[in-house]
C-alpha cells in the first residue's frame, strides 16, 4: 500500500493513480471516534498490533477481490484466530467490520439518515463518511463501532484503481 505525499488533508481529491491509503484510514478513524464520542463513548485507540490483524484481512481480501471475514489460512481462518496469531493473549474480546464503497463513480451512498443517494466520492473525506454511513446502517456493524467495551483498533484500507473501490477493515479489540 503506497503513500501518496501530495494528498495531505481530508478535503483534497483522491488521485486514482496515487491514493492515499494513510490519509484515507487517518480520515476514517476520526470519523469512526466522532461519531462514538456523539454517543457518549471513548474513542478507539489505534494498536499497531490490532492494525497487523486487520491488514492481513485486508491484504487477503485484495488477493480475492471479494468481502468475507473469513480465510482459508490454517491459523487465520477467523478475526479470533488472526488476533492470536499476531498476539499471545488469554482474555480478549474482538469483531471485525468489512465494508466496500466506490470512489470517483457516481452510485449509491448512505446518507447519515439511513437513507441513499446517487453521489460520487470524490475527497477522503467524502470517501471516509460514506464507508462510515455504510456500517452505521448495518445494526452488527453499528454495534461493532459503539460497543464500549472495545477500546483499540486498527483499520487498514485498500483501493481498487481498476473498478474504483475502497476497502476497508477495522478490527476492535479489549485485550485484559
Amino acid at each position: 500500500m503506497g503513500f501518496n505525499s501530495l494528498a495531505a488533508g481530508p478535503k483534497d481529491k483522491i488521485d486514482p493513480k496515487n491514493f492515499n491509503h494513510l490519509l484515507f484510514v487517518k480520515t476514517l478513524h476520526s470519523k469512526i471516534n466522532a461519531y462514538r464520542k456523539e454517543s457518549g463513548l471513548r474513542p478507539l485507540m489505534n494498536n499497531s498490533l490490532i492494525t497487523k490483524v486487520s491488514s492481513d484481512q485486508c491484504d487477503y481480501l485484495k488477493s480475492k477481490k471479494e468481502l468475507s471475514h473469513d480465510q482459508p489460512t490454517t491459523g487465520k481462518k477467523n478475526v479470533q484466530e488472526r488476533l492470536l496469531h499476531y498476539i499471545n493473549v488469554t482474555r480478549y474480546s474482538v469483531a471485525e467490520n468489512l465494508a466496500k464503497i466506490y470512489v470517483l463513480r457516481n452510485t449509491q451512498n448512505y446518507m447519515r439518515d439511513g437513507s441513499t443517494k446517487r453521489t460520487l466520492a470524490s475527497t477522503y473525506e467524502e470517501a471516509a463518511t460514506y464507508m462510515l454511513n455504510a456500517w452505521i446502517q448495518s445494526d452488527f456493524h453499528n454495534k461493532n463501532i459503539l460497543n464500549p467495551k472495545y477500546e483499540i483498533s486498527g483499520l487498514s484500507a485498500y483501493f481498487n484503481p481498476v473498478d474504483f473501490s475502497l476497502t476497508a477493515v477495522q478490527v476492535f479489540a479489549t485485550i485484559d
